[in-house]
């Protein structure tokens, strides 16, 4: 019979906690190790996830760590969490000098909490994602870091990634030898006795081809932004590029700037584009008011030609929505004349829908 020990294990695996610690284990020395999993299930902002970890094992109870923070009370730690098992754990709060434990009875256990990603997320100004779940590069006094199991190896491990119809994996690697498997829109690490695991996930929105084609496209144009979002590119135009002073039909420079757009977009059949009209506060004056009687009629006539402009040149009329906002929508002061030249603007929203 194999012999028998007793020993004290400790994980790194939530992902709000420290780590954890399997205590007053008697187990088979043959058995000895957990099989582990943790999902991180990415929203659509690419900036939160949903994240289910569990382990199963010979070992007789859990501790989860949480490393005191100034004003938590116990529930504090947990009040992210959508679920622990088992549910009928109990708090330590003076074994552990600057630690909470969770204690937790059982062989197995398993939570889902919601987590923000900053700590260990770096975004480019071109809407990449780059995480690592060691970013701090911090050991624990015992010298584990990133994903980890003490004493030993994790027995199995599967490290999961599931992303969200708008994002997409680019770039995964990890620390330690296993195997990555893509299913989908899911990536996978499967590992066999490793420890210490740190993990890159570098990932980017699904529009982000369509991002790098318009970039390239209008790159010699002045007052045009081009910003890469987690579900869509967005194109600010001021209005002056397009049309001129309280007018709604288009100049010649904004027809040239709208045909290159027209170019780039036509043969992307899955894509929405929305066109959104947005003026200063200044009121329409005498002169045109008998045209436009007040900027929600100038905002809202600037983004259906725009629209009619598009279509024209070959893009589904299926695929548009027309938006007016008149001065609603500032993303400067109305109180400067600058601010006022940045809030006269049209916005495209180009976002990727299931249509082919």
């Amino acid at each position: 019979m194999a012999l028998m020990k007793k020993l004290l294990v400790v994980f790194c695996l939530l992902a709000s906690a420290s780590f954890a610690e399997a205590s007053d284990v008697i187990l088979d020395a043959e058995a000895s190790g957990a099989i582990s999993e943790q999902i991180y299930f990415l929203e659509e902002d690419g900036r939160h996830a949903l994240v289910y970890t569990t382990s199963r094992s010979d070992y007789s109870q859990y501790n989860m760590w949480f490393q005191n923070r100034e004003g938590y009370e116990t529930e504090d730690f947990v009040k992210d969490f959508l679920y622990i098992y088992p549910d009928d754990y109990t708090w330590d709060t003076a074994s552990k000098d600057g630690y909470t434990l969770l204690k937790l009875p059982g062989k197995n256990f398993a939570g889902l909490e919601r987590i923000d990603l900053e700590a260990g997320l770096q975004v480019t100004e071109d809407g990449v994602y780059n995480f690592n779940n060691r970013r701090d590069k911090e050991k624990t006094p015992d010298g584990h870091y990133g994903l980890w199991n003490s004493p030993g190896n994790f027995k199995k491990i599967a490290y999961s990634w599931v992303f969200p119809i708008n994002l997409e994996p680019f770039e995964y690697k990890a620390n330690r030898k296993g195997e990555w498997v893509r299913r989908h829109n899911t990536i996978t690490y499967y590992g066999s006795n490793v420890n210490d695991l740190e993990f890159q996930i570098i990932y980017r929105p699904s529009s982000h081809a369509i991002y790098e084609a318009l970039r390239k496209k209008l790159e010699n144009e002045k007052q045009i932004k081009i910003l890469q979002e987690a579900t869509r590119v967005k194109i600010t135009v001021a209005a002056t590029v397009l049309y001129p002073s309280g007018i709604a039909v288009l100049s010649d420079r904004g027809k040239a700037v709208l045909s290159k757009v027209a170019k780039t977009l036509k043969d992307h059949k899955n894509i929405n584009i929305i066109v959104e009209g947005h003026t200063d506060n200044v009121p329409i004056s005498s002169k045109l008011v008998s045209t436009f009687a007040t900027n929600w009629e100038l905002a809202s006539s600037r983004s259906i030609n725009i629209v009619h402009f598009l279509i024209e040149k070959g893009i589904e009329e299926s695929r548009f929505e027309s938006r007016a906002f008149s001065f609603q929508r500032p993303i400067a002061s109305n109180k400067t004349v600058e601010g006022k030249a940045k809030n006269r603007r049209i916005e495209l929203l180009i976002e990727e829908n299931s249509r082919k």
